[in-house]
């Protein structure tokens, strides 16, 4: 199907289940249209463009419509996120580049919670917008620093902040923490603040690793410019890793105040719900590896 005909079959959709009643206009009677839905001169003057703009667009003349025109339409016809992405890519041929709702990004529905919790085998979680841990199965859980004889659950809901604030993640969990792990959260950081102004987790992120004396000149740094981490690979301890498969290394402690952990790679492998844009699911594949020669570890 071409895309003219496409964005014409939506659009024609979309205003048939729209009652012009709702948008103030008056209920007809007598002769006159009997079409369902909006017509395109009531959505034309709802967009306060003229009739022939509007149906251009929705004909799939216009050979680069504006975004504010696309999304005014999507508001007007009340399209969800992925009719909106549709139009876009109809459109423009791609995807819209920010969300239409504020809040896009920051829930998932409760099946992904379930879903996630019901993973065995290897570690996943998904976070939001602002890297709010929104779900995670028991092995993502476990994989942390422990403290013998202390409780197992997550050091702090927000990853990012844990990941380049706190000590433990940058001297003992994230081995190679200012060289494999920090520029590429911090660019991500970064990414995420430019694409969601109004988000508040993201600004108050924004702040405190800005000023912070360790990560805040890596965060500064512009030169690295990283969206996702999907596909990449990073050493890692695991200190809830069974070992079931030998390696050249039995499990060490980092440090004297953490119990045993395991040191190897995690690779990440990033998906996004598509109902919740700018959210992220994260599987971690971890195989476990001899520590690198001049590593420390806590005897």
């Amino acid at each position: 199907m071409e895309n003219k005909v496409a964005q014409r079959q939506l659009l024609r959709w979309k205003r048939a289940q729209i009652d012009p009643v709702e948008l103030g206009w008056p209920l007809r009677t007598g002769r006159g249209r009997r079409t369902s839905g909006l017509s395109q001169a009531q959505v034309a003057q709802a967009l306060f463009v003229s009739e022939r703009t509007y149906a251009d667009l929705e004909r799939g003349e216009i050979a680069s419509p504006t975004a504010e025109l696309l999304d005014s339409v999507a508001k007007v016809l009340r399209m969800n996120e992925s009719e909106r992405a549709a139009m876009y890519v109809y459109s423009l041929g791609h995807q819209p580049p920010t969300p239409m709702d504020p809040m896009a990004g920051t829930t998932v529905y409760p099946a992904w919670h379930q879903a996630v919790r019901t993973v065995t085998g290897q570690p996943c979680f998904i976070v939001d917008v602002a890297w709010n841990v929104l779900a995670a199965n028991d092995e993502f859980i476990h994989m942390f620093p422990q403290t013998p004889g202390g409780p197992v659950a997550l050091p702090e809901r927000n990853l990012m902040r844990w990941m380049l604030l706190r000590e433990e993640a940058r001297e003992h969990h994230l081995v190679n923490w200012e060289k494999e792990w920090a520029p590429a959260a911090a660019s991500q950081l970064r990414t995420a603040v430019a694409a969601h102004p109004d988000n508040e987790d993201l600004q108050r992120l924004d702040r405190e690793i800005y000023e912070d004396p360790v990560v805040g000149p890596i965060y500064r740094n512009p030169s690295m410019d990283y969206v996702h981490p999907d596909g990449d690979a990073c050493p890692v301890r695991h200190a809830g890793f069974t070992n079931t498969v030998r390696v050249s290394s039995e499990q060490d402690r980092c440090c004297d105040k953490h119990a045993p952990s395991q040191f190897g790679m995690v690779t990440m492998c990033v998906a996004q719900p598509l109902a919740s844009p700018g959210a992220r699911f994260i599987f971690l594949v971890f195989t476990p590896a001899s520590p690198p020669s001049g590593h420390k570890a806590a005897r």
